[in-house]
Formats: C-alpha cells, sequence, structure tokens
C-alpha cells in the first residue's frame, strides 16, 4: 500500500478535507452515522482537549 503522503503530492486543504467527510458521510449507511455520531459524543472532548495540550506545548517549543 503506498505512502499516504506520497499519494497525494499537494497538501489538502479544509474545504477538500470538508467537503471528502461529507462525501463519505452521505454513502454511509443510518446505522453507521449513529454508531458514528454515539463515538464522537463519547470520545470527542477527550480527543479536542488532548489535540489542544499538543498544540500548546508545540507552541512553547517553538518560541525557544
Amino acid at each position: 500500500m503506498p505512502h499516504f503522503s506520497r499519494v497525494f503530492t499537494r497538501r489538502i486543504g479544509p474545504v477538500g478535507v470538508a467537503l471528502t467527510a461529507w462525501d463519505i458521510w452521505r454513502r454511509l449507511p443510518p446505522e453507521y452515522r449513529r454508531q458514528i455520531m454515539a463515538a464522537t459524543r463519547k470520545h470527542g472532548p477527550r480527543i479536542a482537549s488532548e489535540g489542544a495540550r499538543l498544540y500548546r506545548d508545540y507552541r512553547k517549543r517553538v518560541k525557544q
């Protein structure tokens, strides 16, 4: 399987990511959509706080 960064030669922007996510979401059956929403409600806050912490630590390292 090709490495992900080599498949896409250009950087994917936020609009491209949003359109791709919407396209995938449309194709999912309703029961899978419900499962994804339940997992998002359960794990989303933890993932968001971890991402914020990583970004904060990154900014501290860059400023030094």
